[in-house]
């Protein structure tokens, strides 16, 4: 099956909400991509309005990912280093990381997870750290 992009929306592609604890994250929306019963992974793509970011987490499995659109910054380990198109970050097991879109563009990143995974530990609101 083929799912069609138009400028990033994937009309056939159901959107959903990033997580839903309060006050964890901020303007960030999810759309699977691929999960399939015959497969251990899945590909989400998360898009982060500007001033939104990802919880700051940490979890044991590992994940790939990939930015697709705009300029952002990723917090790894209390580090937070600029990320643009085609840059891929491997996110160790137990890393602490979050993403922020801190453009005026959207910020668009794909990521390749195992799909049966445990639940991520939530850190606090790490985009107060200022660290880079």
């Amino acid at each position: 099956m083929i799912y069609r992009s138009n400028d990033f929306e994937w009309p056939d592609v159901k959107l959903d909400l990033y997580k839903n604890e309060e006050d964890t994250w901020q303007d960030v929306s999810r759309r699977v991509l691929f999960s399939s019963k015959f497969s251990h992974f899945e590909t989400r793509y998360f898009e982060v309005a500007p001033g939104g970011f990802t919880s700051h987490e940490k979890h044991k499995h590992e994940h790939c990912v990939v930015v697709m659109r705009g300029v952002g910054e990723v917090m790894i380990n209390g580090d937070w280093g600029t990320v643009k198109v085609g840059d891929v970050i491997h996110v160790m097991p137990n890393m602490p990381h979050q993403f922020r879109n801190s453009s005026e563009e959207p910020f668009g990143i794909l990521c390749i997870v195992d799909k049966e995974r445990d639940r991520p530990t939530l850190l606090g609101n790490g985009v107060d750290d200022e660290t880079s």
